[in-house]
């Protein structure tokens, strides 16, 4: 069987690569190699079990081709969240060594794992073909097919994996789809050499960072409604907040990224109605080199004949009309999922 993927991110490279595997002749429309030069964190420290099964299994199928890099993962949060969920060995503490807590906040230790997903994209889009085309999802006669270069391009299957893209391309198509996509935004700072070993989630101040190459980090914070650009001193308030910590840092640069969630606060995969040979997978959340290989390989095995009933199946969702993905309580966040209940 053929299969074409529209989309040559995580999700749509390593959808192909479990294609491939089961046997079917993947044909990949990747469009431009959007990923940083940096690794992107993949922690296990996430308060659903189900995000954290995927989260261990990425882990598994991204040393099929890198050693990832472990750092220290930091999670600061107040002394009364409930951390019966967090089944990761971790220590609690009330003393990090180059960060300031607040009498009542707590640090949670745990690992976290630097992943080089541009390295691992590059190499799955080479070894599988993807072409660096844009294309366009197309639905005639209650069969999906791919535009590209001017020429179409049929499948027994098709893939929509293009990541923020996937809503824009779906209604150019007549198609809906219960995802939003929405500006990110990340500061690379010079950092004190304290901060290089930490990946911190701030779930009291509100911001996220990771080590890159020393003396880089990358922080960052929020969500922002697509298309409109960060907000006034954005830069100047986030590294304040970094700095009320006690991080010595300086701001290098300002970067806009594109993200996407489903309204349940993560990603989604499954087979659309739309089309006898439609499936779509997406609303990573930015998060998608932690659970997308896995996800990516649960779409394979469901397109071959062998899904399972999870979370995170589209088939739930097709009743959701438009919501506003900035106020989606993320599920891999322990801020938002766990700090309304205390």
């Amino acid at each position: 069987m053929r299969v074409v993927v529209l989309g040559g991110g995580l999700a749509g490279v390593f959808t192909g690569y479990f294609l491939r595997e089961a046997g079917f002749k993947v044909v990949g429309v990747g469009g431009e190699l959007a990923y940083p030069l940096t690794s992107l964190v993949l922690t296990l420290s996430m308060p659903f079990r189900e995000d954290v099964e995927l989260a261990r299994r990425s882990l598994e199928i991204y040393r099929r081709f890198v050693e990832p890099k472990e750092v220290t993962s930091v999670d600061i949060l107040p002394r009364l969240v409930d951390l019966s969920r967090l089944e990761t060995p971790h220590e609690v503490t009330d003393r990090v060594k180059g960060l300031r807590l607040s009498s009542d906040e707590m640090a949670v230790i745990t690992r976290d794992y630097l992943i080089p997903v541009r390295r691992v994209v590059t190499h799955l889009r080479r070894e599988l073909g993807f072409t660096d085309s844009y294309g366009f999802l197309k639905v005639k006669d209650g069969k999906a097919f791919v535009v590209a270069d001017g020429r179409r391009i049929e499948g027994d299957v098709v893939v929509l994996a293009a990541g923020h893209r996937n809503r824009m391309l779906a209604r150019e198509a007549g198609i809906d789809l219960p995802l939003e996509p929405y500006e990110c935004y990340a500061v690379l700072y010079i950092a004190g050499r304290r901060m290089w070993r930490y990946s911190v989630g701030d779930y009291v101040l509100g911001w996220y960072g990771r080590p890159a190459a020393p003396p880089l980090y990358v922080a960052g914070d929020g969500c922002g409604r697509y298309g409109q650009g960060p907000p006034p001193n954005y830069v100047k308030r986030l590294t304040a907040l970094l700095r009320q910590r006690g991080a010595r840092v300086f701001p290098l640069y300002l970067k806009i990224g594109y993200c996407e969630v489903g309204p349940h606060g993560g990603p989604l995969y499954g087979r659309h109605p739309a089309a006898e040979n439609l499936y779509v997978i997406g609303g990573f959340n930015g998060y998608g080199s932690m659970v997308g290989p896995a996800l990516a390989e649960r779409l394979a095995r469901l397109i071959g004949g062998n899904g399972v009933e999870d979370v995170y199946r589209l088939e739930r969702h097709f009743d959701v009309a438009s919501f506003n993905p900035c106020e989606v309580a993320e599920r891999h966040d322990w801020g938002a999922v766990l700090l309304r209940n205390v």
